[in-house]
């Protein structure tokens, strides 16, 4: 009997695959805030920690395959770097999630929503840009959702600046320093879906 041949494995569904995990953590950051109960902040942390989780075993099973893999379709350092960043984006909405929780947070501050809604227009866009990555590897149709990510993170830049303004008009130290801490760990998930973004742009170029 001829042995079966597995599927070869398929590095651009892993990169989707881990961004779709990332929008769905995204998205159930976003229900959180947008129906915001302190005594669910727990029990939503665990929820998000556990696809963070299954995002590190796709990511351990990718480069345990790729140390194997003979021929992947691409530079093995691209191919890790994408797979690294796409991990930051994940650790980064875990690590702001943890906070809403371990600061006991009890009312949510009026600006919150718009950078939560920020950052599921981010993750969206990020999907939409792996699966372009995988059908057509297309610089210029690649491109210009990096140019709109570009774009999305100076506006969350600005909102950043804003909302930090604001928060150190305010007497309360204890909630300066809570939500000073909240809002970088949101700035820093723009950061990360801007370097996803531009080294995607890199390896596309050089794959064109």
């Amino acid at each position: 009997m001829r042995e079966k041949k597995l599927p070869k494995f398929n590095y651009y569904d892993e990169f989707i695959k881990n961004i779709e995990i990332a929008l769905e953590m995204s998205q159930i950051l976003k229900d959180f805030i947008d129906n915001y109960d302190n005594n669910k902040a727990k029990e939503i942390e665990q929820t998000v920690h556990n696809l963070e989780n299954k995002a590190d075993d796709n990511l351990h099973h990718l480069l345990e395959t790729l140390v194997k893999d003979f021929l992947p379709p691409i530079e093995r350092e691209d191919i890790v770097l994408l797979a690294k960043k796409i991990d930051d984006i994940i650790d980064c909405i875990d690590e702001t999630v943890i906070d809403f929780n371990i600061f006991n947070i009890i009312t949510i501050r009026e600006d919150i929503k718009q950078f939560v809604e920020l950052m599921n227009k981010l993750c969206t866009i990020e999907k939409e840009m792996m699966i372009k990555f995988k059908s057509s590897k297309k610089y210029d149709e690649v491109n210009k959702l990096v140019i709109e990510v570009n774009n999305l993170e100076e506006e969350g830049d600005r909102l950043y600046e804003m909302s930090i303004r604001k928060l150190f008009k305010e007497s309360d130290t204890i909630e300066m320093i809570k939500w000073e801490k909240i809002y970088t760990s949101l700035e820093n998930c723009f950061d990360s879906f801007e370097s996803v973004a531009d080294t995607l742009s890199e390896v596309v170029l050089k794959n064109s």
